[in-house]
C-alpha cells in the first residue's frame, strides 16, 4: 500500500524587521501623510493640525509621547466617507519624497541582509497604502503597517485591523513569523524609539538605531549593539517651508468660523 510521504517545513530562518521612522527615513511618515492628505484638500486640519504639528517636531527631536497614536487615528477619523483612490493618488509623490529621505546606512544593511537570503520587513504604524508601495520601491519582502477600512472603495472612519504600534508590531511580526517559519530567536529588528521595544524584544538580535534617551538607556542596560547615525542636513530648508505651512494653515482652521 503505498503512502504519501509527510509534508515539512523545513528549518525556520532568520529574518529582519525594520521600524521605518527614524530608522529608515528621517522624521515622520504619518505626519507627512496627513500633511500630504491636506495639501489635496482630503483632511480638515482643524481635526487634526495638532498632532501634526507635534509630528513636525519629531523630525527635530524624536517621537514624543504617544505622537503616531494620536495622528494617524485622527486622520482615519477626518477621512471617513473619501475614496481609497484619493489617497492611492498621493503615493507617487508622496514616496517619492520619503525615497529621498531614506538613510543610506539602513539601506546598506538592508542590502546586507538580502545578499544574506534573509526576507526583511517594514514595520509601521503608518498607513499601509504608503508604507506598502515604500517597501517595494526600496526593495523589501513587504511590509507591516495600519489598514484603514475600506467599504466599496471608501473609508469608513474604522481600523481593518489593529494599529500596528508598540505593542501591536509585536503580534504582527510573530504571526508573521508563524506563517512564514521564521525563527525569531535568530531574526534581527532594527528601531530607534521605546515604543519599538516590545517588537526589539521578540528577537534575538534587536538593534538601536538613533534611540531615543528611553531605548538608550534599556539598551546600553541590557548590552544591546546602538548604532547612531549622522544627521542629514539636506532636508532643513524642506522643514522650514512644511513647519511654517502647516503652522499658518492650522491657524487659519483654528479661527475660521465653524
Amino acid at each position: 500500500m503505498d503512502t504519501e510521504a509527510p509534508i515539512t517545513a523545513g528549518p525556520a530562518q532568520p529574518a529582519v524587521f525594520f521600524d521605518l521612522d527614524r530608522t529608515i527615513i528621517e522624521g515622520s511618515s504619518i505626519s507627512q501623510f496627513g500633511y500630504a492628505a491636506w495639501r489635496a484638500g482630503l483632511i480638515d486640519v482643524r481635526h487634526v493640525g495638532t498632532a501634526m504639528v507635534r509630528g513636525i517636531l519629531f523630525d527635530w527631536i524624536g517621537e514624543s509621547e504617544d505622537v503616531a497614536d494620536q495622528t494617524l487615528p485622527r486622520i482615519l477619523e477626518t477621512i471617513k466617507g473619501k475614496e481609497r483612490a484619493e489617497l492611492l493618488a498621493l503615493r507617487g509623490p508622496l514616496v517619492a519624497e520619503m525615497l529621498e529621505q531614506a538613510r543610506p546606512e539602513t539601506l546598506r544593511l538592508l542590502d546586507l541582509h538580502v545578499q544574506m537570503g534573509r526576507d526583511c520587513w517594514v514595520v509601521s504604524a503608518s498607513a499601509i497604502e504608503i508604507v506598502e508601495r515604500l517597501a517595494e520601491e526600496l526593495g523589501f519582502t513587504g511590509a507591516i503597517a495600519t489598514e484603514a477600512e475600506v467599504v466599496d472603495g471608501v473609508y469608513t472612519g474604522k481600523l481593518a485591523k489593529p494599529f500596528r504600534h508598540g505593542a501591536q508590531k509585536a503580534e504582527a511580526i510573530a504571526r508573521l513569523a508563524a506563517e512564514k517559519n521564521y525563527d525569531l530567536g535568530l531574526s534581527f529588528a532594527y528601531g530607534d524609539s521605546h515604543n519599538d521595544l516590545p517588537m526589539l524584544e521578540l528577537v534575538g538580535i534587536p538593534i538601536a538605531i538613533n534611540p531615543d534617551a528611553k531605548l538608550a538607556d534599556v539598551a546600553y542596560e541590557r548590552g544591546w549593539p546602538v548604532v547612531q547615525f549622522a544627521k542629514p542636513h539636506y532636508r532643513a530648508k524642506r522643514r522650514l517651508r512644511t513647519a511654517a505651512a502647516l503652522a499658518a494653515a492650522f491657524a487659519a482652521g483654528r479661527f475660521t468660523k465653524r
